[in-house]
């Protein structure tokens, strides 16, 4: 678990050190590096403690790990891509949108890179729509990122949809595992 919020936490502060802003280099990196820690306090009070560790047993005999929570969230310890953009997603539900804009789009490589990443025991024909569906919901907002406010806010709506999509199907997917 430590390993986890370690990780999200190294992840989080590298994707604020690539945002730009009209501060001098030191300021705006001592300015993210207090936004990362706040932000893992309160992540730490909402959920670390109430992941747990879960194995399953896959039919050829292989052990595969994962971790979940009373929300249904879920992180993988061999999809990193997955869990960096379920962690981004589930922290931008949270923000206001002047502040959204730019962690969407740190996303980019990442979303990208969902269906490539993908580990073959959750590899189903609905899952991949799913992944489908969110590249292309996060095309769309990229194409549109100059449009109005309220463009934006829905296309970011539309994103999270589509994410929580993904979600569910993979939730579904552990549980024909486990039955």
């Amino acid at each position: 678990m430590k390993t986890i919020q370690k990780t999200i936490a190294i992840l989080a502060i590298s994707g604020f050190l690539f945002i730009s802003c009209d501060k001098p280099k030191k300021e705006k990196v001592e300015d993210k590096m207090e936004e990362v820690e706040e932000s893992m306090e309160d992540a730490g009070d909402d959920i670390s403690d109430e992941f747990e560790k879960m194995q399953l047993k896959l039919e050829n005999g292989t052990y595969v790990n994962y971790s979940s929570n009373n929300s249904g969230d879920l992180s993988f310890d061999d999809w990193n891509d997955f869990n960096t953009a379920n962690e981004e997603m589930r922290a931008i539900e949270e923000l206001d949108s002047k502040s959204y804009t730019t962690r969407i789009g740190d996303l980019s490589g990442t979303i990208a890179n969902l269906g490539n990443t993908i580990p073959a025991w959750l590899k189903t024909d609905e899952v991949m729509d799913d992944i489908q569906n969110i590249q292309k919901e996060y095309k769309k907002l990229s194409d549109e990122r100059n449009e109005s406010e309220d463009k934006i806010e829905q296309n970011i709506e539309d994103l999270m949809e589509k994410f929580d999509d993904l979600r569910e199907e993979l939730n579904e997917t552990i549980e024909k595992y486990k039955s």
